[in-house]
């Protein structure tokens, strides 16, 4: 197995040989190891941030817990951990992001087969450290807190699972491992579960990450719409349209916005330069066109 593993998978431009982080530990609980990892990097976040679980452990074995299957899916665990007030982020980047995440202070979940192929044994883990120098990972595994497992046994039970994991983050925490795009679509599936606000958070966290990335400012604009910062939502599409000024949803909703704020001639103004190739959206632009044609009033909610 050792041959499958590198021999030393730490960044070069990380020069910390071994990182181990004070995630609470849960002895192992049969097939609820799902709720367990997820209490586990709740109860660290709790402990270094502001951050507060929305859920009792009872309440996350009722959510990740499926009897017939003796365990949780990777579906059920993500779900139980957004309505816990945590967003999933996808781990990508195999041995390289695992520690880059590690050396950041960001513990992990991950899905390993305890045994073989043709009679998995699955477990979820968490991952609390790596030691670079003696090539292990250490891991609330199985009875003892930081239990250490060399890289290559790691490695052969980690690809069974075709090396899924998952990131799991408070509110304005981001992984360090991903772009744009993929945080700005974890974000936004945390958000249409009800969890706005925190959403918000970690839109503005990403913002000063990325301040050009129109698909990261059109989300952030759209969340403030809905929560009736107007003007937070009017100065983010203006930005979108200074980037991109054919962004036609960017400028359809913006529109709207003006229209809700009793500014018809100026929502008028930007909504006859809208145009999309694309049917559906176009359909959208001649409704809010139509709309604004009939008179804007000044809505109150």
């Amino acid at each position: 197995m050792s041959a499958c593993a590198p021999k030393n998978p730490l960044p070069k431009d990380i020069d910390t040989p071994s990182s181990q982080l004070l995630v609470p530990f849960i002895a192992p609980r049969s097939e609820l190891c799902a709720s367990s990892s997820i209490e586990m990097l709740a109860l660290y976040w709790h402990s270094k941030t502001s951050f507060t679980p929305a859920l009792t452990l009872g309440e996350l074995d009722e959510r990740t817990l499926i009897p017939a299957k003796g365990g949780t899916l990777q579906i059920e665990l993500i779900a139980a951990a957004r309505a816990d007030g945590l967003i999933a982020y996808p781990l990508r980047g195999g041995f390289e992001s695992l520690t880059r995440e590690l050396f950041v202070g960001h513990p992990l979940i991950v899905l390993v087969n305890r045994s073989f192929a043709w009679y998995p044994l699955w477990h979820y883990a968490t991952l609390t450290g790596y030691n670079a120098q003696t090539q292990h990972f250490m891991t609330h595994f199985a009875k003892s807190p930081d239990e250490l497992l060399s890289y290559s046994t790691f490695t052969a039970i980690w690809e069974r699972s075709e090396k899924w994991g998952v990131i799991l983050l408070p509110p304005g925490e981001l992984p360090l491992t991903l772009e744009a795009e993929e945080i700005v679509r974890s974000i936004y599936e945390f958000e249409s579960v009800g969890k706005i606000e925190g959403a918000i958070v970690s839109y503005e966290t990403a913002y000063l990450r990325w301040p050009k990335d129109t698909n990261l400012l059109f989300a952030l604009a759209n969340a403030y719409y809905k929560t009736q910062q107007l003007q937070k939502a009017e100065t983010i599409y203006k930005d979108i349209l200074s980037i991109n000024p054919a962004h036609a949803l960017a400028r359809n909703n913006l529109a709207d916005l003006l229209c809700s704020m009793g500014r018809s001639y100026e929502a008028l103004n930007i909504i006859e330069e809208a145009t999309s190739k694309e049917a559906q959206t176009q359909s959208i632009l001649n409704a809010t066109h139509q709309e604004i044609l009939q008179g804007c009033k000044k809505r109150v909610d």
